[in-house]
């Protein structure tokens, strides 16, 4: 998707991948029974703690293979490596559960590097996430499905009518 500047036109940097069965339903569904209390955000659904992955380890396949990914896309994609002492770091994980008319209000993620959401079992005709200042871009989500982008661009998920169970991180860079 093209998005155009005053002075140039440029693509909005979204990266699509298909990692099937990292993370089961089952494992989403029993940390919501563990957890059951929603966290309180622009997204109005079903949502664990952003801090999720510090009160397990069953997210740790799905947290590696996010790094993995964002660390190729900064060696590939943009050709700037990170040099040591510097690495990718998970700052916040959060499971999300849409039930029939769940949304989420457009926002970003800066400071976040990379933002990312791995789709864990969404339905047919679930809502999409929309990226861009001007909703440039829509994408259908599909089971496996993993998206990363820069944190700092705008997204949103409107009002849906089928269930959508996913996982969603911000990546910093730590030293």
């Amino acid at each position: 998707m093209e998005y155009m500047t005053d002075h140039v036109t440029i693509s909005l940097p979204i990266f699509t991948y298909s990692f099937p069965q990292v993370i089961t339903k089952k494992t989403c569904k029993q940390y919501r029974k563990s957890f059951p209390q929603s966290n309180i955000s622009n997204v109005h659904a079903w949502h664990s703690g952003y801090r999720t992955h510090e009160t397990t380890d069953v997210f740790a396949p799905l947290i590696k293979l996010t790094i993995d990914t964002c660390n190729s896309i900064s060696d590939d994609v943009f050709k700037s490596p990170i040099r040591l002492p510097y690495h990718y770091t998970v700052d916040n994980l959060w499971v999300a559960m849409y039930e029939h008319n769940d949304y989420t209000i457009k926002h970003d993620h800066f400071p976040a590097i990379f933002s990312a959401c791995y789709y864990v079992d969404v339905k047919d005709k679930c809502s999409p996430i929309i990226f861009g200042e001007n909703d440039e871009l829509s994408i259908q989500p599909k089971n496996g499905m993993l998206l990363v982008w820069l944190g700092m661009i705008p997204h949103k998920v409107m009002p849906t009518k089928k269930k959508r169970t996913c996982i969603c991180m911000n990546v910093i860079v730590s030293k």
